[in-house]
């Protein structure tokens, strides 16, 4: 006669270490699901509890591809509360951890699995603040010989660029990817990729149809029809909206949260630039060998032929590879700007510097002071095409910069005797002031209220009516406060038109907003800024906070071989920033 089934073997009496590396797979979760515990317990992203575990990424491998496929599931499980608790202190592990994904969990036959690895690869986006790292360990996975780890790879790729945007997931990669994906034998990864190519379309449109001419014309045929479906349904472009925030990007979003009582409308999103999804060009080996001697023709026609044939060679560059040789060439198109006697030369020229900026974004930055100033030396011109032409060259290279710098640059022409150079300076700063993300720094304000109290002052209407426009905007960025001493000198009927250029302004930051870094090739749209106000905004719904510090810090070697921590309340980490 049988007796009763043996007891289940309690494994709570070894440590975490012993049973992580126990060959039993009910050991191993329950070593999973301690880790949990603690990770859900830390004091903070730096907690000690984290440290042996990011000091040993191959450990986190070893999780992730665990045998058993019921731990396999739960230490994924347990990796995604790593990430989550550790923050971006866990992005260092993510090229050991997503690779073991994308070969071992996203092909999974469990859905529990499967779903863990996807929020895990959505965790590391989050965590390290981007997406080109992950897009570029997800990418291998379609050259996998196993087509539902191909078909794991492409779902990942689509919930990455549906959560996060093309702002923070690199496109060009994927785009590329396109023709291998829609070329695989198994339908579901096909039947996957369209699923992508309809994600990709809903944020950037038709800027999508380029990268689909590799493509089978009857699979061509079919994704145009479903995006002609997709606009008149009202999901064409623009209908998709990121739902999830890089941790970088919940912070600056909390900076710019204002009193309510105090808040503007929220701008709408800026528009994706199609650049942004073009591969670099190097353009320089491109160029015309006889092109700096045309250029430098004492005949305007063979000038303004080399200036046609670089224009045409920029146009079919949207994104230029930066190289030496360009900044040399950015300062000739300046100078051909500022000295160049025939003006059809002066306005192509002006072309070609747009241009050249709008490729090179904010490697062409550094040649900004022989750039700017010559361009506004010859806005002494009248005639309104040729300082329409100067006018948006000088805006495209102001996108590469930032108004901190552009400020210097600008003051030597506010000075300037001529009265349109003045008048299109004046007009060149108020655009400055319009778009900048980030606020003119304290310092810089009172030298440029000064000058702009001056030029209200000015013998000529046109640069005194500038200069009121460009005091209202500054007003509008950093705030009455900083500007009354100014204003106190100025005359009331000035006072009147600067007042009235203030309620009319319009400006993309404020002073109190998060802190900006020079524009990166693609710089991510950004929500309106708001003041910040020195008290605490309350606590929103379903938004708890992370648990209140550890008052005893562990020793991180003695967490390693601990036993079970006691049991406390879950906590969770600070909730995720959603945006609609």
């Amino acid at each position: 006669m049988d007796g009763p089934p043996p007891p289940e073997e309690d494994f709570s009496a070894l440590s975490i270490a012993d049973r992580l590396a126990h060959k039993n797979w009910k050991a191993r979760v329950s070593a999973y699901e301690s880790l949990v515990r603690s990770f859900q317990t830390s004091a903070s992203d730096t907690d000690p509890v984290f440290k042996p575990y990011i000091a040993s990424p191959d450990l986190l491998k070893k999780i992730a591809t665990d045998a058993n496929a019921v731990a396999q599931e739960k230490g994924v499980e347990c990796l995604v509360a790593f990430v989550k608790f550790a923050g971006e202190t866990a992005a260092k592990t993510r090229d050991v951890v997503v690779p073991a994904l994308v070969d071992k969990c996203l092909g999974s036959t469990r859905a529990g699995t499967k779903n863990n690895a996807l929020e895990l690869i959505l965790q590391y986006v989050e965590v390290e603040n981007g997406g080109a790292g992950v897009v570029e360990n997800i990418l291998v996975g379609l050259s996998s010989k196993q087509p539902k780890a191909v078909a794991g790879s492409v779902v990942a790729l689509k919930e990455v660029v549906r959560k996060f945007g093309l702002q923070v997931t690199p496109s060009p990669p994927i785009l590329k990817a396109l023709p291998k994906i829609f070329a695989h034998n198994d339908k579901t990864v096909r039947a996957e990729g369209t699923n992508l190519a309809h994600v990709i379309y809903q944020y950037m449109g038709p800027a999508i149809e380029p990268w689909l001419n590799d493509l089978k014309p009857v699979q061509v045929k079919e994704l145009k029809e479903a995006f002609e479906g997709m606009e008149s349904e009202g999901r064409g472009k623009g209908t998709l909206k990121a739902e999830r925030l890089t941790r970088a990007q919940a912070r600056e979003a909390e900076t710019q949260v204002g009193d309510s009582g105090d808040q503007e409308e929220e701008a709408a999103p800026e528009e994706l630039d199609p650049r942004a999804f073009s591969e670099e060009v190097d353009i320089v080996p491109k160029m015309p060998n006889n092109f700096y001697g045309n250029f430098k023709s004492s005949k305007w026609k063979e000038r303004k032929e080399a200036l046609d044939d670089l224009m045409t060679l920029l146009k079919a560059s949207p994104r230029i590879k930066d190289s030496p040789e360009l900044g040399e060439l950015a300062k000739s198109l300046a100078t051909c700007i500022h000295k160049d006697v025939n003006i059809n030369c002066v306005m192509v020229a002006a072309n070609c510097l747009e241009e050249l900026a709008k490729g090179m974004t904010s490697a062409l930055a550094r040649y900004r002071e022989s750039l700017i100033p010559p361009m506004l030396e010859r806005l002494k011109e009248r005639k309104a095409n040729i300082t329409d032409a100067i006018g948006n060259a000088l805006d495209a290279v102001f996108q590469t910069t930032t108004i901190v710098d552009v400020l210097p640059d600008l003051e030597p022409a506010l000075k300037n005797k001529n009265p349109q150079v003045k008048e299109g300076t004046l007009k060149f700063l108020g655009r400055c002031l319009s778009t900048s993300k980030i606020p003119v720094p304290p310092a810089q304000i009172k030298p440029l209220a000064d000058n702009l109290a001056t030029l209200l002052e000015d013998g000529f209407e046109g640069a005194r009516n500038e200069a009121a426009t460009c005091f209202g905007t500054l007003m509008k960025m950093v705030g009455e406060r900083p500007l009354n001493a100014v204003m106190e000198n100025i005359a009331d009927v000035r006072k009147v038109k600067v007042k009235e250029a203030f309620e009319n302004a319009t400006v993309k930051c404020k002073a109190g907003a998060a802190p900006a870094s020079r524009p990166p090739a693609s710089a991510p749209a950004a929500k309106k800024a708001a003041p910040v106000k020195s008290k605490p905004s309350p606590p929103k719904d379903n938004q708890d906070g992370p648990p209140p510090p550890s008052t005893k810090q562990p020793d991180p070697d003695a967490l390693l071989l601990a036993d079970d921590p006691p049991k406390k309340p879950l906590g969770k980490p600070p909730a995720r920033l959603m945006v609609s």
